[in-house]
């Protein structure tokens, strides 16, 4: 049988918890607003291979030419899907944590 101590300390580590993880999405997001969004397209001309970043801007999808940095911006855009992919993820815990609380809070009001 828990005790009153023991709830109380499960409490405080989904607080912790809530905690880390919104610090951790906040990292996560300030990282993301650093990386290019979009994907890396690559078209061929005369034979050439010319690559762009695609990405939506103001409703409209938009191109730039990415000339020698090619190998650069590719892992970016991956970094950034990688970044994603976290945050979904986190923001999932997020909002499991944050319903758990509530769910407390609202049994003790009874």
């Amino acid at each position: 049988m828990s005790t009153t101590r023991d709830l109380w300390k499960r409490v405080k580590d989904v607080e912790d918890r809530l905690s880390e993880i919104e610090e951790r999405r906040n990292i996560l997001e300030k990282e993301l607003e650093s990386l290019p969004s979009g994907h890396v397209e690559s078209k061929t001309i005369n034979g050439k291979k010319y690559y762009y970043l695609r990405y939506w801007e103001e409703g409209k999808l938009k191109s730039k030419y990415l000339g020698k940095e090619v190998e650069k911006i590719k892992k970016q855009v991956e970094k950034a899907l990688e970044i994603k992919r976290q945050l979904s993820i986190i923001k999932d815990e997020e909002r499991r944590l944050r319903k758990t609380l509530e769910r407390i809070s609202l049994a003790l009001q009874d």
